[in-house]
């Protein structure tokens, strides 16, 4: 029987997760699938940067699954 949380070291921090999702958020994630998502460059989206500046900070996991800017990579 798996267990329904589990801890782990994410961004240096321990933190507590669901077992089931653990490691999917790319696969809900619209930033993923966006034009405009370029990580670790000048001209990723706004938006996925403050995302991903929160996520660091307080060492969460956060999908975007709603957002104003998308567009649909092709």
């Amino acid at each position: 029987m798996n267990p329904k949380f589990e801890q782990y070291e994410h961004h240096n921090n321990k933190v507590w997760t669901a077992t089931e999702t653990k490691g999917k958020h790319r696969a809900h994630c619209l930033c993923y699938s966006c034009e405009l998502f370029a990580p670790d460059t000048s001209e990723n989206c706004a938006i996925a940067k403050k995302v991903f500046e929160l996520c660091v900070r307080h060492s969460l996991v956060t999908p975007v699954f709603e957002c104003p800017i998308f567009l649909e990579k092709k």
